[in-house]
């Protein structure tokens, strides 16, 4: 009995053994070559001082004391968000979303005029950048770029 106990000890052993030998070597292989098959995420670099294009006009304007975004837009579809805003040396610089009207939708071809407040305040210098996206595209590896405020809305 004690005998066929230590055999089958054995055969325990060893079938673990050469499990191990042949999986480690192919697990350690498998990761390296998903590895290598993964594409190489890096941090792309934007030049921020390239104009944004195709978004509507945005005048910059005082309301209490903090800085208002106008934005007149060829119709009511269009949105624009305040993403966040940082201190810099020079003052403040804050990031905008603009977002084209949704296609799925119809929206009456009217100028309308959009407001956003800021919680700047106008004794602080102001950059502003924008970004262009569709109406449910994601954030992820859109760039900003300078927005210049018009001096006034064409009429």
């Amino acid at each position: 009995m004690n005998a066929h106990r230590f055999r089958l000890t054995m055969s325990w052993i060893t079938m673990t053994l050469l499990t191990a030998l042949v999986a480690v070597p192919m697990l350690a292989l498998g990761g390296c070559l998903i590895w290598e098959d993964r594409p190489r995420l890096r941090k792309q670099k934007v030049d921020m001082n390239v104009p944004v294009v195709g978004i509507p006009p945005i005048m910059l304007d005082a309301l209490n004391e903090h800085y208002l975004l106008i934005m007149q837009a060829p119709n009511s579809g269009w949105a624009l968000e305040i993403d966040r805003d940082e201190r810099i040396a020079a003052g403040m610089r804050v990031f905008v979303t603009v977002r084209r009207p949704d296609p799925t939708f119809l929206y009456p071809q009217a100028i309308v005029t959009k407001r956003l407040l800021t919680q700047i305040r106008t004794d602080s210098p102001l950059e502003i950048y924008a970004r262009l996206l569709d109406a449910h595209e994601t954030t992820k590896g859109r760039g900003y770029g300078r927005l210049t405020p018009v001096e006034a809305f064409e009429e």
